[in-house]
């Protein structure tokens, strides 16, 4: 029996729009076991499991394998295909980033054939249409990432500094990448793009120096966020706390800045301490706005992708 575990992914950090990656404490594990019989049919369990059962669902990780398999001219044995999610669906943490690396991790079990770092990014970006959850789960930890001409994909992995972690508040209700993406505008403003170029590189600054008193402010975004806080109830004044400086979340000394993660409706906090009661802060908006949700306090995932034997 072999087991590929790929985490959950946090994306953008506000401002690192399609660049900026951070892996999170949640994980899609699949455990495969090479059979003679024909290609069985996948058992889903844990988050969206009735979902992923759904014939009118495409199975992603399937998918993902077979067409590497066509793009590497590679026979793919049979096997039994066992999945365990712990990522919610289409709430902005990676679910379909990550079941798009395990896919390029099956097709490599099933055909024998290892694929380079640089390759798996390649495919997963193409078939993401972006690069930053996917490099995420592959290395783990956080990662600022580009697309390149020809499919190339440039990933640098930076260590995350352990004391600060993740709070992720999600509401009930979802927002399908595809409907967040379509919200944006085809231009911004000179002077919004700036702002965030600005706040990105910061960001990557305030990661690599561990300066946790640069965060807040690199957390701002013109890019997506004022277009897509309107697609869900409440999303318009939870942002608005990054901008409030006297409300109760800025007085939690271990709230360091909030934003949506990904394309949302999920928020993302990060934070030194205090992790409950920030949380709770955020769960309070949401509710005020008619929408219940649940938070969880997660560490920043050091291993990506791991294909091992058990």
């Amino acid at each position: 029996m072999i087991r590929i575990t790929v985490p959950a992914s946090t994306s953008n950090l506000g401002p690192g729009f399609d660049a900026l990656g951070l892996a999170l404490s949640l994980n899609l594990t699949v455990d495969i076991e090479p059979t003679g019989e024909p290609f069985g049919s996948f058992v889903f369990e844990g988050e969206g499991s009735a979902e992923l059962r759904d014939a009118s669902h495409s199975n992603l990780i399937f998918d993902t394998m077979r067409m590497i398999a066509e793009r590497e001219q590679a026979a793919v044995q049979p096997g039994r295909i066992r999945v365990n999610n712990e990522i919610p669906l289409a709430r902005g943490l990676g679910s379909s980033g990550a079941a798009i690396i395990a896919g390029i991790s099956a097709f490599e079990v099933l055909s024998g054939v290892t694929l380079s770092l640089n390759t798996i990014l390649a495919y997963a970006s193409e078939i993401e249409g972006h690069s930053d959850n996917v490099s995420a789960a592959l290395l783990g930890s956080f990662v600022v990432s580009c697309m390149a001409a020809h499919g190339k994909v440039f990933a640098a992995r930076i260590e995350w500094p352990s004391e600060i972690k993740a709070v992720v508040v999600i509401p009930d209700f979802m927002l399908r990448t595809h409907d967040a993406r379509a919200a944006i505008p085809a231009t911004v403003p000179h002077q919004d793009a700036v702002f965030n170029v600005q706040r990105a590189s910061m960001m990557v600054a305030a990661v690599a120096l561990k300066r946790r008193d640069l965060i807040r402010e690199s957390m701002k975004d013109r890019l997506h966020q004022p277009y897509r806080q309107g697609l869900g109830p409440g999303l318009i004044d939870v942002l608005a706390l990054m901008d409030e400086a006297d409300d109760s979340l800025s007085k939690l000394k271990g709230f360091l800045g909030l934003a949506l993660s990904g394309s949302g409706p999920t928020i993302l906090a990060l934070a030194s301490s205090e992790f409950e009661d920030i949380g709770s802060e955020i769960s309070a908006v949401f509710e005020r706005n008619g929408v219940t949700s649940r938070s969880m306090v997660l560490s920043i995932e050091p291993q990506g992708r791991l294909i091992e034997n058990i």
